[in-house]
């Protein structure tokens, strides 16, 4: 019997989640008699997502620092001394030997507790500017596993940066083609545009799309696949819909690996992990990075990827000014280029990222 148990400090996001829930099931993998268990908070998606994946999940007290000033920073001294508590005590109850921490607030009271409990500290930096998080810990962590290697410029000289890149889950494949087309009701004989803003959607970008959808039907070979998000989904659906634009438009996907294998281009947010999956798909991309994420990181993942050739970078507030749909048509139509940024999307790809940062953990345990 395995006498090792790892703590995941994760949460909040699928960004921060995913990745380290990638490592836990090489981890699994790999010692199967490994003891894991989350921490992450009650009204995070990790409450929820966590006790699905067969993990013991515990909660803990945390509140993000809000970069404008508001009163509500006033309490994070005390909800930062009660998480600590909390995950000291946790700590020390289940004798664990090292903390898996994917970065986010909820991570700095989880770190600070592993710090005094001296237990091991490893950090995964999904971006390509790091967090806070990773920035306030990097120097003391026993090791940090970047998904790009220009991170080294943000983080103490003294920190033990492993490039190993973005961790996808083992099972993660892109779908069948056939397969694909099937399942989304598409047509084999025409481009494939893949339209998505992340799980809630993107308001600014499918409006944009929406009222571009008379220029996409003109041309006769293209379908869409258009991730609305749920909140507006009637709404674009309609418009959508009216316009007699091939294709289909939803709120959700639920298989992206088939969205994926259709996907001749795609339009999307640069959030870590889905720049991971369009490397992992090789599928060349028009970026168009949130402009409200934290220390605007998006668009330096975005800058990163456009830079190695496999996507083109488009500010929000310039969609319409670079044309934007003008510029997906274009793209559309030259198979050359598809073919280039798509090799190039695949240079970018970690394969056996998880598996990786997995094996170095264990390691650390004389695995």
């Amino acid at each position: 019997m395995s006498d090792i148990t790892i703590a995941i400090a994760a949460g909040r996001t699928g960004g921060h989640l995913f990745p380290a829930l990638a490592v836990a099931e090489s981890l699994m993998k790999l010692d199967k008699d490994l003891k894991l268990y989350v921490i992450g908070t009650s009204d995070g998606i990790e409450s929820r997502i966590a006790p699905k994946s067969g993990y013991e999940f515990y909660s803990i007290n945390a509140i993000p620092l809000r970069r404008s000033m508001s009163i509500k920073n006033l309490a994070i001294p005390f909800v930062l001394a009660a998480g600590t508590l909390q995950s000291y005590l946790l700590l020390r109850k289940k004798k664990t030997f090292a903390v898996l921490a994917t970065g986010g607030f909820l991570c700095v009271p989880v770190l600070i507790a592993a710090l005094l409990a001296k237990v091991k500290i490893f950090m995964q930096e999904q971006n390509s500017y790091p967090g806070l998080t990773t920035r306030l810990f990097a120097r003391r962590a026993d090791a940090v596993f970047a998904a790009y290697s220009v991170i080294k410029d943000y983080l103490h000289p003294d920190s033990n940066i492993i490039q190993a890149g973005n961790p996808l889950r083992p099972s993660f494949d892109m779908g069948d083609v056939d397969d694909a087309m099937r399942y989304f009701g598409l047509d084999v004989g025409k481009k494939t545009l893949l339209i998505f803003g992340g799980s809630q959607g993107a308001k600014a970008i499918n409006s944009y799309i929406a009222d571009n959808l008379d220029r996409l039907k003109q041309k006769a070979d293209l379908q869409l696949i258009w991730q609305t998000g749920r909140t507006t989904f009637d709404d674009f659906r309609n418009r959508f819909e009216e316009s007699g634009m091939p294709g289909v438009a939803i709120p959700f996907i639920e298989r992206m690996d088939l969205a994926y294998a259709c996907a001749d281009l795609v339009i999307s947010r640069a959030g870590a992990m889905t720049l991971a999956e369009l490397a992992a798909a090789g599928k060349p991309a028009i970026l168009i990075p949130y402009p409200f994420a934290a220390e605007n990181h998006q668009q330096y993942n975005a800058r990163s990827v456009e830079n190695k050739g496999a996507a083109i970078l488009v500010k929000q507030v310039n969609m319409t000014e670079a044309d934007m749909i003008g510029m997906a048509l274009n793209l559309v139509e030259n198979d050359l280029t598809l073919k280039r940024m798509a090799e190039c999307s695949r240079k970018l790809h970690s394969p056996g990222a998880s598996e990786s940062i997995a094996k170095i953990i264990l390691s650390e345990a004389g695995k």
